[in-house]
């Protein structure tokens, strides 16, 4: 028997990353380049989380957290939602990711199975076609219906 590819690698790519390899590649050979094509800082850190990483690389061990974010981290974040909004959230329903596209895979995987139909505003956040397409969830956009 022998492996032959998953029909997921035929998910087009998310296209802000190759805009963003392009913007990189320009740069790097001397043109000034302003990044738009993702949502990330342009300037570095603050000073105080400097500071605490510093610590944290100086006195705490490194290694994996917990998979769902370190429980302190989850703490905070559902105490902020009391003190904030006055809405109560167990930090056990607390789940920490490096970025968006992270938590939207892990929410269409707990919400939405294969061959189901999914909504999307049209414009919209382009990663989400890319994730619903991988995970074999199909869906539709408003411009679709109309013909565009």
């Amino acid at each position: 028997m022998s492996l032959r590819p998953s029909r997921r690698g035929l998910v087009p790519p998310f296209i802000a990353m190759d805009v963003l390899r392009a913007a990189n590649e320009r740069q790097a050979a001397g043109a000034e380049i302003i990044h738009l094509e993702v949502g990330q800082p342009g300037s570095s850190a603050p000073e105080p989380v400097l500071d605490a990483a510093r610590h944290a690389l100086v006195s705490e061990p490194i290694g994996y957290t917990d998979a769902l974010g370190i429980t302190p981290l989850r703490q905070a974040i559902a105490a902020h939602y009391q003190t904030q909004y006055a809405v109560p959230v167990d930090p056990g329903e607390v789940v920490v990711t490096t970025g968006s596209s992270a938590a939207f895979l892990l929410a269409f995987l707990a919400a939405f199975e294969p061959g189901d139909r999914v909504g999307l505003a049209t414009p919209g956040y382009p990663a989400y076609r890319n994730i619903l397409s991988a995970l074999g969830i199909e869906r539709g956009e408003k411009g679709e219906q109309e013909g565009r």
